[in-house]
């Protein structure tokens, strides 16, 4: 990956058309650099002007001499120039503001531009620029107002508009660098993922993504975050046609498979959003908290409150945390008679305001052994008269006070986004999600590495015919019924007694993939004279075609397990299969490559979980068979460069499981 360490944090920046026109982003940028108390060096650039928004002007972009960062405010057709000139110099970086490019039908300039750029980071362009707290470089085409402080979020988004709205809200809290990729012409987002993921103070990347990019960078760059334990949000456009369309028109992105692309956000530990509060908050909350696989513990002034965080913790997934006997007393203790141990704990406006009631109630919770981490839920109202206001705060305080204590940080949690505190999480659901991530294990980035080498594996597009394909998933340790091919009708009532009756009957033809749309598939043929008239009509089917003459296989539980290529990762989905696929649509998608652990993990997600399992007291089926013959079908796609490989049904029962029917295309 490029080093885009300079451009991220620059200590010097050069303004190519810097004016003093108000409104124009030049302008804008100059103003934004000055109210920031950016203290390194801007020099303005304009052919004329001595001078712009108060700032001094060269009249060339070498007598700007070799600057960190480069922005350029000028028309598309001029930037290919600037950036090349840009390069020639060593400059660190350049950002390009102009739209106009491959987003708006002219792929020749933006072609021209990474040309141009070499080996030089370019962020841009039709974006916003980029925004770094910590250095104070607000290089960015909107007015902004920085926070105080930096926060551990970092923010990168294919729009600009969204990131404009995350300089908005909440007036910039919690952010640490802000990076408006647009059409990522020479920097693509995995790309400023991975190195944004680098700097000192990231806890958390926000990202909003309109297109799906290179697979093998995506997982690079997540593994890099992994190294680091930089926790990723995702809010992802193209979930609906319509939206692929507009995200496409906006960036010029190609937008594929969107289960396929939060199956690696997932394998990855990341967490996949649906609007723009979710992306902002929900990493907010990750870059607050530890990481703790141990149970969450919730006090708060409120009943209804309690009661909605242990509702919504269940249907997240979200550990609540079984308080020991010895808390439970030590809290009866502390509390009012009126209030009720539990968790989560309701501690009562009996002790509104006092601050070190409240902060040895949140003391004695997080010295429990089971407790990984400590939330502290409260709405703070808008406008509230200063002795109020302070009876909030001292509430709050305590909260935070007995974590502090307890050596934990209390997470600080309003259940509405207009009512949520300085420091606080906005939006329960949101703090929730956090903690589901921050509950589990730490991915490994050696795992996402071999999914990054999948993507890059070699494969060739042609269609197997059935039997072909069966055998090279028997070399594989597959298990498929035992079959014979024929040409002609006498040579396959052979094959039947050869095999034993009941048997299945297939059309063989390479053109041939949904055999039982044209009434390719005979299942529980009896007799030589059921096979005669069975063969001699499908053999007609297609021009050369013969037929597969199978073992039928024992009954069992139908499924799918298809290993393909068509999204930004090779894939595995696993699930309910048969007539039962579409139906119900139960199944999961993972990352390939994929052990027969990691297939397993997939499956308990399922609702068909429960019957593999043996719900009401049925037998339970061969899941380990079953987790590595799905493991192996993946193994084989990316072993023998194939482009899908899918097995529906795969038949499993309770002493094993077969591939029945099978589609390969090479």
């Amino acid at each position: 990956m490029p080093d885009l360490i300079r451009l991220l944090s620059p200590r010097s920046v050069a303004v190519v058309g810097a004016t003093d026109r108000e409104g124009t982003y030049a302008h804008t940028t100059l103003l934004n650099l000055a109210r920031a108390g950016f203290d390194g060096r801007v020099i303005g650039v304009h052919p004329t002007r001595p001078s712009a928004a108060g700032v001094p002007c060269v009249p060339t972009l070498a007598a700007a001499g070799r600057v960190d960062a480069v922005v350029i405010a000028t028309p598309a057709d001029t930037v290919a120039d600037y950036v090349a000139e840009a390069a020639g110099m060593g400059c660190g970086g350049a950002i390009v503001y102009a739209a106009g490019f491959a987003e708006a039908g002219r792929p020749d300039l933006q072609e021209a531009l990474t040309v141009a750029a070499g080996d030089m980071p370019v962020i841009g362009p039709n974006g916003n620029g980029l925004v770094s707290v910590p250095a104070r470089a607000p290089l960015w085409g909107d007015a902004v107002t920085l926070p105080e402080r930096a926060g551990g979020v970092a923010l990168i988004s294919d729009s600009g508009n969204i990131g404009v709205v995350g300089m908005a809200h909440r007036l910039g809290e919690g952010l640490h660098t802000v990076v408006s990729a647009g059409n990522a012409a020479v920097i693509d987002t995995p790309t400023l993922l991975g190195e944004v993921a680098l700097l000192d103070g990231v806890r958390a990347v926000a990202l909003y993504v309109e297109g799906d990019g290179d697979g093998a960078a995506w997982c690079e760059a997540l593994a890099r975050c992994a190294e680091r334990d930089v926790r990723v949000v995702v809010l992802k456009a193209g979930r609906s046609a319509r939206g692929a369309a507009v995200g496409a028109a906006h960036t010029a992105a190609l937008v594929g498979d969107q289960a396929v692309f939060a199956a690696m956000i997932a394998e990855a530990g990341g967490v996949m959003v649906s609007q723009p509060l979710e992306l902002l908050e929900t990493a907010r909350a990750l870059a607050l908290v530890r990481r703790d696989p141990r149970g969450a513990a919730f006090l708060t002034c409120s009943g209804g409150d309690a009661a909605i965080a242990a509702d919504l913790a269940d249907d997240l997934g979200v550990l609540l945390a079984d308080l020991a006997t010895t808390t439970e007393e030590r809290l009866r203790e502390l509390l009012p008679p009126a209030a009720t141990v539990a968790n989560p704990l309701d501690h009562t406006a009996l002790v509104w305001a006092d601050t070190e009631a409240i902060a040895a109630l949140a003391e004695a919770v997080g010295r429990d052994p089971a407790v990984g981490h400590l939330v502290y839920v409260q709405d703070e109202p808008p406008g509230l008269p200063p002795g109020p206001l302070e009876e909030w705060r001292a509430t709050r305080a305590g909260g935070v006070l007995g974590g502090e204590r307890a050596g934990m940080d209390t997470l600080v949690v309003a259940t509405t986004p207009g009512q949520a505190a300085p420091g606080a999480v906005a939006g329960l659901d949101n703090a929730l999600r956090a903690l589901r991530v921050l509950q589990s294990p730490a991915v490994d980035p050696e795992r996402l590495r071999a999914i990054a080498a999948a993507v890059a594996s070699d494969h060739r597009p042609r269609a197997l015919d059935e039997a072909t394909a069966k055998s090279l998933m028997a070399a594989y340790g597959v298990s498929v019924p035992e079959g014979r091919i024929a040409s002609a009708v006498d040579d396959a009532v052979s094959a039947a007694r050869d095999l034993g009756y009941p048997v299945v009957l297939k059309v063989v033809a390479v053109d041939v993939i949904h055999k039982s749309d044209i009434g390719g598939v005979v299942v529980g043929i009896e007799s030589d004279e059921d096979m005669t008239r069975a063969a001699g009509r499908i053999l007609g089917l297609a021009p050369g075609a013969r037929v597969l003459v199978e073992a039928q296989a024992a009954p069992g539980l139908e499924m799918i397990v298809a290993a393909r290529r068509d999204g930004v990762v090779p894939t595995l989905t696993v699930g309910l299969g048969g007539v039962w696929t579409e139906a119900f649509a139960d199944v999961a998608c993972v990352p390939l490559p994929a052990s027969p652990a990691r297939v397993r993990s997939a499956l308990e997600g399922l609702r068909a979980w429960a019957l593999l399992a043996g719900a009401r007291g049925g037998a339970a089926y061969d899941v380990e068979g079953l987790c590595r013959a799905a493991g192996r079908i993946g193994d084989l796609l990316l072993a023998e460069g194939l482009t899908l490989v899918e097995v529906n049904p795969l038949i499993v029962n309770e002493s094993g499981c077969v591939a029945v029917d099978a589609v390969v295309t090479e």
